[in-house]
């Protein structure tokens, strides 16, 4: 296709080389912006800011992350447009599971190769005309990386949520970043903040302000260099260049380094590594911005310390890695398949004034109807749960509720009913602090399992609470918004035990009560009688 010159950079132009002027870049990206919603984007082009910065970036090894909804995803898909005319270039792209490639790469590489390239969706493989290929693999074993990356040339390498894997992982996968093709190589990984205990944080804690536990804005995007000397996180020489890494390590690099490699140009310093951070910025991602206003609002409505942590990039918190379920948990458990079983239940978390009362029907560990209200009476919330059971046909016997303070109104016209005792004895003392805490390890491993499932029906429905005023959000809004209030305390005898209900309060501003009514659940499978004679039940 023949391009008009006008829109070409006339000193690019004059080299052979056909590069679009900056003006004529800035009408791409305004046309991108005025598209209407759900309209397919054409113009493959990164934002200004944050995403043009990643892919200016000529460092060796790049992490970007740190603020939600900065693009990082979408622009790791961008870097290996730059090879895909070159049939012998291959980019693997990883996750940690392989459960979280579709929902995460693989959509949105729909988004950007969709019309350029063929897609294999059963392998996670997109092929371009030329023959090169993008794929999509998962990191689950890490005892098997070495063995199936060993010897194997990867040009161009993508790893989304990079601290979900191992620092023996990352720097074995980097070892494979390497080919004979005469492009350079790409290595891309990306992440959002984690605690000081975690090895990502270490590793780019040049990066990071211990006062503010924010990233340095004169540092993003600053590249230094290392060379690792060790097997630990700790043994490795860093500088603000090669020749002061050199130093540092000289001893190391001069025992491997082979002098005759200097008679072909070789050099010291090529077993030194360069490196670089970049912060992604929401305000950077207009496209996103545009297609979902009120992401920035959904973050800020998980309340307390995560709403802080999310929107400002707040690394280095390490109370919140003691957070039971993360965001992609429970992601998984709205978009899982049904896992029903045809026992039907249904669990209520009490209340009768400012908090929710909230009531859930399930089959087998899959939640298909809720309800939702507040500041109601007691003889009003007796017939709103006599409804809900009748409508779906639940046995009184297979309905379990919160004894404790004003689920005490519920024990006469249920007497038959399940009655959930917060802090009553564990079925074993010395593993778990009560009944609440070993029902809420059950349910958490079930949900990072995949054994929990939300109808599709109920994700997006809305409701209306009195903990965000006028506002209406959908189910999976609200999960998220009392996911931070779920965490273990840290006790001295070992028993796993959740943080009082006052301290989850404190963590997201108000009362946990879907969470809490999700969790209970967990008494079925604890106390199941496989009782799957529903029919009837009025």
């Amino acid at each position: 296709m023949e391009v008009n010159v006008q829109i070409l950079d006339p000193d690019f132009l004059r080299m052979g080389m056909e590069v679009y002027t900056r003006e004529y870049v800035e009408t791409l990206r305004e046309d991108n912006l005025s598209l209407p919603p759900g309209s397919k984007m054409y113009n493959i082009i990164p934002q200004t800011g944050f995403q043009e910065k990643v892919l200016t970036c000529d460092a060796d090894v790049l992490i970007i992350g740190g603020k939600r909804g900065g693009g990082k995803t979408a622009v790791m898909e961008l870097v290996p447009l730059e090879y895909i005319e070159n049939p012998l270039f291959t980019c693997y792209g990883f996750r940690k599971e392989e459960k979280d490639i579709k929902k995460g790469l693989w959509n949105t590489s729909k988004q950007i190769y969709t019309g350029y390239a063929t897609p294999k969706e059963s392998y996670f493989t997109w092929e371009f005309p030329s023959g090169a290929k993008v794929i999509f693999e998962h990191l689950q074993n890490e005892n098997e990386i070495d063995r199936r990356f060993r010897g194997v040339e990867i040009p161009c390498m993508l790893i989304d949520e990079l601290p979900q894997i191992s620092f023996k992982t990352f720097f074995t996968l980097l070892a494979s970043n390497r080919n004979g093709l005469g492009i350079k190589n790409k290595f891309v990984a990306s992440c959002n903040p984690v605690s000081r205990k975690n090895w990502v944080y270490k590793f780019i804690s040049w990066y990071i302000d211990e006062n503010t536990n924010q990233i340095i804005k004169e540092r993003s995007g600053v590249t230094r260099y290392f060379y690792k000397y060790g097997s630990d996180i700790t043994e490795i020489a860093w500088g603000d260049s090669k020749e002061e890494v050199y130093e540092k390590a000289k001893a190391y690099i001069d025992m491997i380094y082979d002098e005759r490699l200097s008679d072909s140009g070789g050099s010291k310093y090529d077993l030194i590594t360069s490196f670089c951070f970049i912060e992604g910025e929401y305000a950077d991602n207009k496209i996103f911005r545009k297609k979902d206003p009120n992401y920035l609002g959904r973050l800020a409505q998980q309340g307390g310390r995560q709403s802080i942590k999310d929107i400002n990039g707040i690394w280095g918190d390490d109370e919140e890695s003691e957070a039971l379920l993360t965001s992609q948990d429970i992601e998984l458990m709205f978009n899982n398949t049904p896992q029903t079983t045809g026992f039907r239940t249904a669990v209520a978390d009490v209340a009768l004034t400012l908090d929710n009362f909230v009531i859930g029907a399930f089959n087998g560990k899959h939640l298909y109807d809720i309800e939702i209200f507040t500041g109601v009476g007691s003889e009003t919330a007796k017939e709103k749960v006599k409804n809900f059971l009748k409508r779906n046909n639940i046995r009184k016997e297979n309905f379990l509720f919160d004894l404790n303070g004003i689920g005490q109104y519920l024990v006469e016209p249920f007497s038959e009913s399940q009655k959930f005792n917060n802090n009553s004895r564990a079925s074993n003392p010395e593993i778990w602090g009560n009944l609440k805490s070993e029902c809420a390890e059950q349910w958490v491993t079930d949900v990072k399992e995949g054994k929990y499932s939300v109808d599709p029906n109920l994700k997006n429905r809305k409701f209306k609470t009195p903990y965000f005023k006028d506002l209406l959000l959908t189910l999976e809004d609200l999960v998220t918004s009392e996911r931070p209030a779920l965490k273990r305390k840290i006790v001295t005898n070992g028993k796993y035990t959740l943080i009082q209900k006052y301290d989850m309060k404190i963590q997201i501003g108000h009362s946990p009560d879907i969470i809490e009514m999700l969790l209970m659940h967990a008494y079925f499978t604890k106390h199941n009688n496989n009782n799957d004679e529903n029919l009837e039940a009025w």
